[in-house]
């Protein structure tokens, strides 16, 4: 399953971002995840990932690892939102 992340960072505390979320995409690859694209607009406003996990409950297991909760702290003192949206894949022609 694909899953699309999107990252509303403009009024985020960056450094708090940053540490958060290198933590937390590290917990992928527990969980059959991974990331297959990370991009930030130019303006540095907002972030999208395209995360693929083997099936719903990975994405489950994901959300509620320990170690991610853990994280929550320091998620909410980087003021940044997100919304993840389950995706497919469309032919290019």
């Amino acid at each position: 399953m694909l899953i699309l992340v999107q990252l509303d960072i403009s009024k985020a505390e960056m450094d708090a971002f940053d540490e958060y979320e290198t933590q937390v995409l590290a917990l992928l690859g527990n969980h059959g995840g991974k990331i297959l694209e990370r991009l930030r607009s130019i303006d540095g406003k907002s972030e999208i990932h395209l995360l693929h996990f083997s099936d719903p409950n990975a994405l489950e297991t994901f959300r509620s690892d320990p170690d991610r909760t853990a994280l929550q702290e320091l998620w909410l003192k980087s003021g940044a939102s997100s919304s993840l949206t389950e995706v497919r894949r469309l032919s290019l022609a």
